[in-house]
């Protein structure tokens, strides 16, 4: 057997085991809490001082009015985890702990929700007595303060990371090496930034990756199956938190040696793993299907090509040439190339935790695009290295004869202080940037000043945001991956009748640096920086985010048969896709309320020949919209018979239909459709139409019975009364009840003129009656 060497830390070990088995001392004071050290205290003040600052920018600005999740301003990984989250409770109404994704594991989810309900708790002892409704308003007024919170967390767990990296490097390399470990790591820009998230998964998964280290550490030198069970453990919770760290199961097995499959230990780390998965995210396990569905969703992505991004068939390269090189600064990555290989001589101790950011690269290097914020996890180890290169240059200069002492010291503190700096001044940069006013929301404000609601427009992805029926617009499509999925929108053709384009660099940036591979987007960007006239630009010296230009689209661009032409060119059969049927949708919704019902027409035609089938229910709905607009009844029927085929439980295709049957005559098929469309939404506001269509079966008690539920405070309430008030005079001789109801509609009519109308009605019939008229009949509505 292999004697086992001797070290000054095992010698160490041995003592304090000792001091342990003896107890304390007699005379001695015993510590409760162990003894702090200096250097990793200052190393978590530093690092939660630099994530102070500018923790506020980019939070949610509600004074813009429009929806928090959907202003791509804000942090996409905040709006994600806080909208997931948000979605479990919407505030205290329910509780649904599944996320109902499987794209991303659930943890960062639950930690979002943790944050919400601490905050809901806060605010209740400040608001004594107040519902969820008031707390649900509260955050829709003031959603800064709550994503404030949720940074505040994300600065801790920083904070936390950084120690964890003081305690590693000191594992391999004494106090120096995790001091400078947990500084490279304090000060890194990434780092920083990903701190200033909301539950951002990145971060997540880097504390428990470097739990699951320190257990691997302990099990590679000898340690217990509780050892095992936490590094397993640890595991299981980076893969709830994103799924790529479960590779981490190849430094366990290291972890336990070369006979790793003889050993019950390492099973039970195995199924610890599980464990600790399935407790951190339980639907991922328990909703199969839906993360079935989405993994394959997001393989699809992560295996296509990034518009603009993927250089390479896999994007290894570009990690090891590129992102690494960039997110840690080229002399820190280049000393921690050099101190992979240090620290992988040190023996089995260390190679489990050497293989960390090896099998996280190799991993995420499979994937068809590089994202800096995947090597998140392994950036620690990775600086651990580079501290053990500092210190193996600073031996070697030590142990070179002649060699000045000064010069021992010098080299290396050049190499730790250049490792430090070298990112520095493109934080600085970016910290100031951010600060500065978002281009976003400049172009929404000047839009709002200057255009009118009713002009058409297009916005770009990553441009401004407006709320659903705030402007006459519509989104167009973007993928950043897949990109044919929506080429037949990228055709200059389409822009006909629309006034203003809302034109995003981040979107056309992409298409730009790669233009040979995408010869019909780049043809569509020269056609409108060509034809189109800029009337307002984002200026970068003033603002940050990406370039917006509004652009005004002259008329007449294309007639309907050249439309009808490009797009069967560009989509010669349907495709399915559902983004391209929506951008249809979109169109035909656009023109409808320009009142355009021909435009109408023609763009839910074009969605439906797209045949995605969650929407092809909608393009029927608005095709008969525009069809009982144009009075063609018949065609508006069978519009909606079609509808009803595809979404036989959408209630406004049942309210359609029913309105052409009864410009048809067919009566009793009318009730029926009101009768159905109320029993699916409960909305009080068929209940008119319900009423209206039995008064005409001479149904009138009926009627009136149906127009009563229209429950008080609702804004049909009004016109249901008034309509109530006709049958009561008209067809069954109630006056006091007609005229009651009628007194309750003119209270309740927000026109005047409509309530000028009542009141004389009311005075009209009053009047007759005094005469002895009865009823009086011939009431009008």
């Amino acid at each position: 057997m292999a004697k086992k060497r001797h070290t000054t830390q095992t010698s160490n070990r041995g003592k304090a085991r000792a001091e342990a088995r003896r107890g304390p001392r007699a005379g001695r004071r015993t510590r409760f809490l162990p003894r702090l050290d200096a250097l990793a205290v200052a190393l978590v003040a530093l690092s939660i001082a630099i994530r102070i600052w500018g923790i506020g920018d980019r939070l949610p600005d509600p004074s813009l009015g429009i929806n928090v999740l959907d202003d791509s301003a804000v942090e996409e990984t905040d709006r994600t985890t806080m909208g997931r989250a948000w979605l479990m409770w919407d505030g205290g109404s329910k509780l649904d702990l599944n996320p109902h994704t499987g794209g991303w594991p659930a943890f960062s989810f639950y930690v979002g929700l943790g944050i919400q309900t601490t905050y809901k708790v806060y605010y209740s002892m400040s608001h004594p007595g107040s519902t969820v409704a008031d707390f649900v308003s509260h955050v829709a007024s003031g959603s800064n303060h709550m994503f404030l919170y949720g940074r505040l967390l994300g600065v801790l767990i920083g904070a936390w990371t950084v120690f964890l990296a003081f305690r590693l490097g000191s594992r391999f390399g004494g106090r120096i090496a995790g001091f400078l470990a947990a500084l490279f790591l304090a000060l890194n820009p990434l780092h920083i930034m990903t701190s200033q998230h909301v539950a951002d998964p990145n971060l997540l998964a880097l504390l428990f990756v470097l739990l699951a280290a320190l257990a691997m550490v302990r099990v590679a030198e000898g340690g217990g199956t509780g050892d095992a069970l936490l590094a397993g453990t640890m595991i299981g919770l980076a893969g709830a938190c994103k799924y790529v760290p479960l590779v981490l199961v190849v430094p366990l097995a290291a972890a336990h040696g070369r006979d790793c499959f003889r050993k019950r230990d390492f099973y039970l780390a195995l199924l610890a793993v599980f464990v600790g998965m399935l407790a951190a995210s339980p639907f991922t396990f328990l909703d199969w299907k839906m993360t079935l569905a989405d993994i394959g969703s997001q393989r699809r992505s992560l295996f296509s090509d990034w518009v603009g991004q993927t250089a390479f068939p896999f994007s290894l390269p570009t990690y090891l040439a590129v992102s690494l090189p960039h997110a840690m600064g080229w002399p820190a990555y280049l000393l921690s190339i050099a101190g992979m290989v240090f620290l992988w001589r040190r023996g089995p101790i260390a190679r489990p935790v050497a293989l960390i950011p090896v099998v996280m690269v190799l991993a995420n290097g499979a994937l068809k695009a590089a994202q800096e914020r995947y090597m998140l996890v392994a950036l620690p180890i990775l600086f651990v290295a580079a501290a053990i290169a500092i210190l193996q240059i600073a031996t070697w200069l030590r142990a070179m004869p002649g060699a000045p002492s000064r010069a021992a010291l010098a080299g290396p503190a050049l190499a730790g202080l250049l490792a430090v700096a070298w990112p520095l001044p493109e934080f600085f940069v970016a910290r100031h940037t951010l600060g500065l006013p978002d281009t976003r929301h400049l172009a929404r404000k000047w839009i709002n000043t200057n255009i009118p609601t009713d002009r058409p427009m297009a916005v770009e992805l990553y441009g401004p945001v407006f709320q659903p029926d705030e402007r006459t617009m519509l989104i167009w499509p973007f993928f950043a991956t897949q990109v044919p999925l929506v080429r037949p929108a990228y055709h200059p053709e389409f822009l006909d009748g629309l006034d203003y384009y809302v034109l995003s660099h981040e979107v056309t940036r992409r298409f730009d640096a790669d233009s040979a591979s995408y010869p019909v987007e780049s043809a569509y960007y020269r056609w409108i920086r060509a034809n189109t006239t800029v009337v307002w630009r984002s200026e970068a010296v003033s603002s940050s985010g990406p370039g917006i230009e509004i652009r005004r689209v002259p008329s007449g661009i294309s007639t309907v048969a050249r439309r009808d032409s490009v797009f069967a060119a560009a989509m010669p059969g349907p495709s399915g896709i559902s983004r391209v049927g929506l951008w249809c949708f979109d169109y035909a919704n656009l023109f409808g309320r320009l009142g355009r019902f021909d435009r109408v027409l023609e763009w839910s035609s074009r969605g439906l020949r797209v045949d995605a089938t969650r929407l092809n229910g909608r393009l029927h709905l608005v095709q008969a919209y525009a069809l009982l607009n144009l009075r063609r009844f018949a065609a508006a029927e069978s519009a909606a018979a079609a509808g009803l085929l595809a979404a036989p439980r959408d209630p406004m295709i049942h309210v359609y239909h029913a309105m052409a049957l009864h410009e048809l005559g067919r009566k009793e098929e009318c009730l029926k459709e009101f009768t159905a469309a109320y029993e699916i939404s409960n909305d009080p506001k068929i209940l008119v139409n319900l009423g209206a269509a039995l008064s005409d079966l001479g149904r009138y008690e009926d009627a009136v019975q149906a127009l009563q539920m229209v429950p008080e405070g609702h804004p049909d309430r009004g016109n249901a009364r008034r309509d109530m008030a006709v049958i009561y005079l008209n067809h069954l001789q109630r006056p006091a009840d007609g005229l009651a109801a009628l007194r309750e509609a003119a209270g309740l009519a927000q026109d005047p003129g409509q309530v000028r109308l009542l009141q004389d009605e009311i005075a009209r019939i009053e009047a007759n009656m005094r005469k002895g008229r009865g009823s009086t009949t011939g009431a009008r509505p």
